[in-house]
Parts: C-alpha cells; sequence; structure tokens
C-alpha cells in the first residue's frame, strides 16, 4: 500500500498525467464505436482521474482502490464520485457495470496468476452481458534496468526513480523525493512482468471474448508503446 506522502506527491506533482491521457483515449474509443456506457468502474483508480473524466462524459462512474491514501485524495477531488477502499482480488460488488478499467499497470503489482485469475472471475460476475472489461500490463521490453532518472517536481520538490530486477524476476520501482535538499522518503513498489498470452487465456477461461491485445489502444496512433492494452468482452 503506498505511503500518504507518496499519494500526495503522486497527486501534487503530475504523475496523473497517464490515467488524464488515456481517458482521452477511451473516449475517443467509446464515441468512435459508439458504445454506450452508463455504468463505469476503475480498478485500482488511484487518485481517481480516469474516474473524472468518464463522469464527465456523462458515465456513472465509481472507482475503488487498495490504499487509502489515493482514495482520500480522489474523494476530495471530487466527492461527488463513489469510492472505496478494497482490495481487487476479492472484491465482488452486487451492481452491474457496463465497463470495468484497470490501467497504470496496475494489475502488474499481482505477483500471481492464481490471483490474476480470481479478479478476472470477480470482474466477469459484475461486469454486464456485452460489457467491456479495458485494462493494461507492462511489456517485458518497458522496465529495463536503468541509471536513476532524476525528476524536477518544483524549484525545491526533486525526485529520483530507480528500476532494478530481483533474480526472481520481480520489478523494484523505487522513488526518493528529495525537498531542499533533504530527503523527505523513500517508496519502494514491487511489480511483476506477465506473459500476455497467459493472460489472455485467463481471460478466456473465465468468459470473456478478448478483441484486443496491442501495444497501441488506439487504431490510429502513431506512437506504439511498451504497454499492452487488452480489450475484452464477456
Amino acid at each position: 500500500m503506498y505511503s500518504d506522502a507518496f499519494c500526495k506527491v503522486y497527486n501534487q506533482f503530475g504523475w496523473n498525467y497517464f490515467p488524464e491521457a488515456f481517458g482521452e483515449q477511451l473516449l475517443t474509443w467509446l464515441h468512435q464505436y459508439q458504445i454506450t456506457v452508463h455504468k463505469s468502474l476503475d480498478l485500482a483508480c488511484g487518485t481517481g482521474v480516469l474516474c473524472e473524466i468518464l463522469a464527465g462524459d456523462g458515465i456513472e462512474a465509481s472507482g475503488m482502490d487498495f490504499s487509502e491514501g489515493m482514495i482520500e485524495i480522489a474523494k476530495q477531488r471530487n466527492p461527488e464520485i463513489s469510492y472505496e477502499v478494497a482490495d481487487m482480488i476479492t472484491y465482488r460488488p452486487d451492481e452491474k457495470f457496463d465497463l470495468v478499467t484497470c490501467t497504470g499497470d496496475a494489475l502488474n503489482h499481482i505477483m500471481r496468476l492464481e490471483d490474476m485469475d480470481r479478479i478476472f472471475a470477480n470482474v466477469s460476475a459484475y461486469l454486464a452481458e456485452g460489457g467491456y472489461f479495458i485494462f493494461d500490463v507492462l511489456n517485458e521490453k518497458e522496465v529495463p534496468m536503468a541509471e536513476p532518472i532524476d525528476l524536477d517536481f518544483s524549484e525545491t520538490v526533486k525526485a529520483q526513480f530507480m528500476v532494478t530486477h530481483d533474480p526472481d524476476g520481480r520489478i523494484n520501482l523505487k522513488t526518493t523525493v528529495y525537498e531542499n535538499g533533504v530527503k523527505q522518503f523513500e517508496e519502494n513498489i514491487k511489480e511483476i512482468v506477465h506473459d500476455e498470452k497467459a493472460v489472455c487465456e485467463l481471460l478466456r477461461k473465465n468468459g470473456f471474448r478478448v478483441e484486443k491485445c496491442a501495444n497501441h489502444f488506439l487504431e490510429n496512433e502513431g506512437n506504439f508503446s511498451k504497454t499492452w492494452y487488452i480489450i475484452a468482452r464477456k
């Protein structure tokens, strides 16, 4: 679970750029294919940016996250959107959704395919018939070991980001934040790269039809990423 300090830095200094960019792409896709969404759920919603974008398009958006700090910020950003703290491995709400999303490599925090299988089974239970489950997973090429990357959040707040790999294949994402040259805190996050073919097989096992698994979300994108975007339909 993210520390409160990390959640505040995440929200304050621009790490919302991915949900902002993806949210615009998602709306473009929905409009392009004339897909009507009444209710959506964002798993691992973070500070709620994607929910806000969908709500702005008239969708009844809601979100959940394992981090109390992220949900607290999400509620402060938009009190009218429904948010809750929960574990997506066991999360199974009673209501149905037309669209379920899980982005920002959130599923790479799930270390075991057995747990991902449980998530997919639960999503299948609360996704409406004909609904879409859209998520992303890391490509191994996206997370090479690298020298520390320096990030300037403001004149006084700086950060250093570094990726290392464990012998068992797990990825360590270390972020150290400094203010006026003094270390404030260090956040260590573990992820793992899952084979996209195995992920797609789990989706099919749980009753989904995989409509897309590609390194781009929109067909006319000029820049392909190293992230796998997966669109599954019930």
